[in-house]
């Protein structure tokens, strides 16, 4: 279970931010040390209210001995204590970790954690960001962490049913039926229908948009058929 932990966070609304953030990614523990919650939190919380009105407030972060695995967050790789920035991993190498309880710590918008607070972590987490402008806003962060530590986790599986050989060869004999209609050039026929056979069978086209396509076929041959008999009763 992934539990967010703010630390000493200033601005309200990142906390509602947080919150909503949160909710999107089906996260429902969030533990404030030392923030600034005001009803602007709640406000700016929307829909996820009720993740900060079940929040856990705690004075110290001694809880933190409960967690399998503590993680810090930073924006920086070096310092003057790069001893303990690491190990530093990308997100994506942290989903890895995630066994029994595990608490992420993101700390001030101004200077993040402190020296003692990351020396309580057993690893950082650090997202790949312009080294010219490298320090994300808070919310910002919790999103693209929560973002790849649940990747496919909310991925709704469809199943694409795909159009058969069959109809495909309907689809080709209607498009030979069109291009008679227009005097397509005879000797050059047969080597279009071979391609656009080709072009739907490497296209893996669905059933759905097969019948877009026959329709388009009926419609056009129609359309061709009745001029070409309006032509004949004006001669």
């Amino acid at each position: 279970m992934i539990h967010l932990v703010l630390v000493g966070l200033k601005v309200p609304e990142n906390i509602g931010f947080i919150a909503r953030v949160a909710k999107n990614f089906g996260v429902k523990s969030i533990v404030l040390y030392n923030c600034n919650l005001t009803e602007v939190s709640f406000h700016t919380a929307a829909h996820a209210k009720d993740l900060l009105e079940n929040a856990r407030i705690v004075n110290d972060l001694s809880f933190l001995s409960s967690m399998n695995l503590v993680v810090g967050t930073t924006g920086v790789e070096g310092g003057d204590y790069r001893f303990l920035r690491k190990p530093i991993v990308r997100p994506e190498k942290l989903r890895r970790f995630l066994k029994g309880e595990v608490a992420i710590l993101f700390g001030r918008e101004d200077f993040g954690l402190s020296r003692e607070e990351i020396e309580m972590c057993h690893l950082l987490v650090k997202i790949p960001t312009s080294e010219e402008y490298p320090i994300m806003n808070v919310s910002h962060a919790v999103a693209v962490i929560l973002y790849v530590l649940s990747k496919n986790k909310f991925r709704i599986e469809k199943k694409e049913e795909f159009a058969t050989s069959m109809e495909i060869e309907v689809a080709v004999r209607n498009l030979k039926e069109l291009l008679e209609l227009i005097d397509f050039p005879k000797h050059r026929l047969q080597r279009t229908l071979v391609v656009f056979r080709r072009v739907l069978g490497r296209a893996k086209i669905r059933k759905d948009e097969m019948m877009t396509i026959h329709g388009i076929f009926n419609k056009t041959t129609s359309f061709i058929r009745k001029s070409l008999e309006e032509k004949k009763e004006k001669i």
